[in-house]
C-alpha cells in the first residue's frame, strides 16, 4: 500500500518540491482546498478525486487532513556518500545525525530545521529509529521533499566514514561544553541523541567534542527538535559570519 501525505501545507510543499513522487490527490467534498494545490496537481498530471469527508477521515486514521490527502509512491532514502557530498555546495556544511530518535514528529521537525538552515541532510540508523512516513512528512511541512535522508545499518560506522571524509563530529550532551563558547569546525556532523537516553556510548565515542545548551530555568533539557534548531542556527550564524 502506498503512503499518504495529509494537510494542506504538507501536500502543497510536496507537490512543489517532488511532484514526480505523487500518484493522486483526494479532496473532501465541500472542502475549501487552496487553488494552488489543485493547480500544482494538474501541472503534475495527477488524478484529482473528490471523496466524502468520512471516507477521508477513515483513510487518515485520525491524522488532521484539512480536507486533502496526497498519495505518494514511497519514501526514498539516499546513500550516505550523497548526503556527505552535498556539504560541499550547501549553505551550511553540516549533516545532522539522529541516534535512535523514535518520535516521527521530532524527525519531521528536524527535517524542517535542516531545510531552513541550508544544511546537507540527515542520517538515521535503520533500527530503533523513526523513519520517513506520513507523520514525519506532515511535521516537516514539506521539507522531506528537499532534504536528503540516509538510512544506515550502523550509525557509529557511518560517523567513522564521515570523519574519514574530513568531517568533525559534534555530539550533544547535558555535560558537554557550552555551545556558545565552543570552537566548531566545518564540515561538521551534529549528533542528537534519543528523546530519553541521549546518545548511545558507541556513538558518543565517535564525537570529537560534545556540546551543551546553557539551561537557566527549572527544565533540564529541550525537546530534540528544539535543541536541533538552536544549535543549527548558532552554527549558521558562525558560518555566515566567517563567510562574510
Amino acid at each position: 500500500m502506498s503512503p499518504w501525505v495529509y494537510g494542506r501545507r504538507a501536500v502543497e510543499e510536496f507537490l512543489e518540491h517532488a511532484p514526480e513522487g505523487a500518484l493522486r490527490l483526494l479532496v473532501a467534498r465541500g472542502a475549501r482546498v487552496p487553488g494552488e494545490i489543485i493547480r500544482r496537481a494538474r501541472e503534475a498530471a495527477l488524478p484529482v478525486e473528490e471523496v466524502s469527508r468520512p471516507e477521508l477521515d477513515r483513510r487518515s486514521g485520525g491524522v488532521r487532513h484539512q480536507g486533502v490527502a496526497l498519495e505518494v509512491g514511497g519514501w526514498s532514502y539516499r546513500d550516505l556518500d550523497e548526503v556527505a557530498a552535498r556539504a560541499d555546495t550547501c549553505a551550511l556544511p553540516l549533516v545532522v545525525a539522529l541516534d535512535c530518535v523514535q518520535d516521527p514528529r521530532n524527525l519531521g521537525a528536524v527535517l524542517r530545521v535542516v531545510d531552513a538552515v541550508g544544511a546537507a541532510g540527515v542520517v538515521l540508523p535503520k533500527d530503533r529509529s523513526a523513519g520517513l512516513g506520513p507523520v514525519a512528512v506532515r511535521a516537516s511541512a514539506g521539507a522531506v521533499a528537499s532534504v536528503p535522508v540516509a538510512r544506515v545499518v550502523n550509525l557509529a560506522r557511518a560517523l567513522d566514514a564521515l570523519r574519514g571524509r574530513g568531517f568533525w563530529v559534534y555530539g550533544t550532551s547535558a555535560g558537554g561544553e557550552n555551545l556558545f563558547g565552543a570552537e566548531v569546525r566545518f564540515p561538521a556532523v551534529l549528533v542528537l541523541g534519543s528523546e530519553h537516553r541521549g546518545m548511545r556510548p558507541n556513538v558518543a565515542a565517535r564525537c570529537d567534542r560534545t556540546l551543551a545548551l546553557p539551561m537557566r530555568g527549572a527544565v533540564g533539557s529541550l525537546n530534540v527538535a528544539a535543541a536541533c534548531a538552536v544549535v543549527c542556527y548558532e552554527l549558521l550564524r558562525r558560518r555566515s559570519g566567517s563567510a562574510g
